[in-house]
């Protein structure tokens, strides 16, 4: 390809005269392919137009306005059926081909500034074909058309034709055409040469965008692309024509514009002028020639050393004449005016520079001055938007029942799971000292508490590791680490306790959920967060009508559980903490389906209408693909049943999974959820 661009960039570049802009193309397009050879020809019902799709890759440019080249790729599936009294024949095969085209726009005949511009081509390719048949089903029992019109698995004039079972195809192409060797050809070669002759129309979109939509008869020159030709046997003799087959395309490119070459700088000047000009030019006219000038640019009235540099006396690196504070005391740290920083001015400076990730440097020397003007500003990307939070814990296995009344007093707190380890972290903060202020006062209340980043749901460390035992104690003088609020009451809905870790897509409209896992192996549930009773009730009664049965109000205060009563409300009686219930998902809204496809784009033909025959097959669209799911079932048994019976009509990849109030979970946990376990 890069030798044929670089033959049409030569062709261009030798045609001046004519001014043709080279802009090289390229695009990517789809289509349906059509099969026209000898098998389908004789069936009544066969249409070429009912194809497989095709995948088409071009890259192309002018020659002349009238004239363009290109190459292209191209890949799909060819397939036929043919159904008829004396002959059943089928074959499926996957293509690949490549070559060369040129495009005649009929420039002379059309308006110069149009859009849309027709086109007729002509072309060379290469063929390769991978041909194959349905011959036997799922269990290998090989096709016998009987005189009846079914299909069974004995032949109809077998001694024993009357223990034949009426069989269906299942369209899976297993058997090789050349390796079954039905005609006796041998190891024919798979591969020929081909002539696309095609026509269509070109549209200019704008910006450099072009669609492209046409047709292209593909003259084989080979017949055994279906395996049959005119020198085949008995009623698969064929018609001994070469195969063809068309294909019908759209396709959306976009055209690289090149920009004419410059012409090489040629200086008017020889070169021992030029060494004369430079030896005693001084270009800001300072005294100091250019060629030793270490500081060019000075600007004008500006006095200078011997170097060209302007005078800086108190050596603060900033020059006298930007310099706001003369007599700088030796080795102070000054900003970019030459003025004395104090120690919380440089505290502050570090805590910017850890909140943006972006660096200003104080220069201690300076070396050169652009001239008077706007400088010129670089920009640095744009870092990936981050917060800053507080990790309070992490767990792998079970935690103390104290630690989890201590987490889920914090009314901020949430959790991140990553793979078996689960983190606690509360806050979020888009300013580097208000996440230390709170790691301070988490610290006053003894968590172990570490500052981290947050991005895109990644917990990451801070860049530098931390502050230094002198910035800490200027941040304390700023904001002292004072305890928590005293007496604050935070009040919870637990979702459920269970033996097992419950699927993510149970609770994936929950935005606040909270994870805990004790020592003895429960994993608990929590969702929301309130001070207001009434709030936190109504929160419960949402939960329940998402199918959280049993979902009940817990009340923390001061690091300890404590009673609903405690926390404010108005009860009938005494609670006891130790009896209230685990909570449970309503397993009324559980059920099973049987999974038997999933597809991220477009449903093949084949496998689409055994779904339509199949019957109650639903599709249920994901975030990436979309699931297609078989019957409705109240328990796993009678769903694997429907299962196993599905994969006898070739359904082999089905399996079974649960469904809780439209989310998807696996098999297991809808079971387990179903036993309250």
């Amino acid at each position: 390809m890069a030798f044929l661009f670089g033959a049409l960039c030569a062709v261009h570049a030798q045609q001046d005269s004519a001014r043709i802009e080279l802009k090289p193309a390229f695009s990517l397009g789809t289509g349906m392919l059509g099969f026209y050879g000898d098998v389908g020809l004789r069936s009544k019902d066969y249409s070429p137009l009912v194809a497989r799709i095709g995948y088409e890759l071009r890259a192309s440019s002018p020659i002349n306005e009238w004239l363009e080249v290109g190459l292209f790729a191209l890949h799909g599936q060819l397939s036929s059926n043919e159904r008829s009294m004396g002959r059943n024949l089928n074959f499926e095969s996957r293509i690949t081909s490549g070559g060369v085209q040129l495009f005649y726009n009929f420039h002379h005949l059309l308006n110069p500034k149009r859009v849309v511009e027709p086109w007729v081509s002509l072309g060379f390719e290469s063929l390769e074909f991978l041909s194959k048949t349905d011959l036997k089903d799922a269990q290998g029992r090989t096709y016998h058309y009987w005189s009846d019109g079914s299909i069974r698995d004995l032949a109809e004039d077998a001694p024993n034709a009357s223990d034949a079972v009426e069989v269906h195809r299942d369209y899976s192409y297993e058997s090789d055409l050349r390796e079954t060797n039905l005609d006796g050809f041998g190891k024919y070669r798979e591969q020929s040469w081909a002539i696309p002759v095609g026509v269509g129309a070109k549209m200019n979109l704008g910006h450099g965008f072009e669609a492209r939509f046409g047709t292209t008869l593909h003259l084989a020159q080979t017949d055994l692309i279906d395996g049959v030709t005119g020198n085949s046997v008995e009623q698969r003799k064929g018609d001994g024509i070469n195969d063809r087959f068309l294909f019908t395309s759209f396709s959306v490119g976009y055209a690289i514009r090149t920009k004419p070459k410059k012409d090489k700088f040629k200086p008017t000047l020889s070169p021992g002028q030029m060494d004369a000009i430079a030896l005693h030019e001084d270009e800001d006219n300072d005294g100091v020639m250019d060629w030793v000038d270490k500081c060019p640019h000075t600007p004008a009235g500006v006095a200078v050393d011997e170097h060209g540099c302007p005078l800086d006396d108190d050596g603060d690196g900033v020059p006298d004449h930007l310099d706001d504070e003369l007599g700088t005391l030796p080795g102070a740290p000054v900003d970019v005016h030459g003025v004395t920083l104090t120690a919380d001015d440089i505290l502050r400076g570090y805590l910017n520079y850890k909140d943006s990730g972006n660096v200003t440097l104080v220069a201690t020397r300076v070396e050169s001055f652009g001239p008077v003007g706007k400088p010129k500003v670089t920009r640095p990307p744009m870092p990936a938007k981050s917060n800053y939070v507080v990790k309070v814990g992490a767990q792998v296995e079970g935690i103390s029942e104290e630690l989890i009344q201590r987490i889920l007093s914090l009314p901020d707190v949430r959790t991140i799971v990553r793979g078996d380890t689960t983190f606690y972290i509360v806050g979020n903060y888009e300013g580097l000292p208000n996440a230390i202020k709170r790691q301070l006062q988490l610290k006053g209340q003894g968590f172990e508490s570490v500052v981290m980043m947050e991005q895109d749901g990644k917990l990451l460390d801070l860049p530098s590791g931390g502050i230094t035992a002198r910035e800490e104690e200027l941040l304390n003088a700023l904001a002292p680490a004072t305890q928590g609020q005293s007496g604050q009451v935070v009040v919870r809905v637990q979702l459920g306790a269970f033996r097992f870790p419950l699927s993510q897509n149970i609770f994936k409209d929950i935005n606040d959920l909270v994870t805990l896992k004790d020592q003895d192996g429960l994993t608990r549930y929590y969702t929301g967060s309130f001070s207001d009773i009434n709030e936190a009730a109504k929160h419960k009664v949402n939960m329940l009508l998402n199918g959280f049965e049993g979902a009940f109000l817990v009340a923390f205060k001061d690091g300890k559980r404590v009673s609903i009563a405690e926390a404010g409300a108005q009860l009938s009686g005494p609670e006891v903490l130790s009896n209230l219930p685990s909570g449970s998902v309503d397993a009324a809204q559980l059920t099973f389906k049987v999974q038997v496809g999933t597809f991220a784009g477009n449903v093949p033909m084949e496998t689409m209408s055994k779904y339509v025959d199949l019957g109650n097959v639903k599709p249920v669209p994901g975030a990436n693909a979309v699931r297609y799911l078989y019957g409705e079932y109240a328990t796993r048994p009678a769903a694997e049943l429907a299962r196993k019976e599905l994969q006898n009509l070739g359904f082999t990849d089905a399996f079974v999974v649960g469904e809780l109030n439209g989310r998807i979970i696996l098999a297991e946990d809808a079971e387990r959820l179903q036993q309250g376990r």
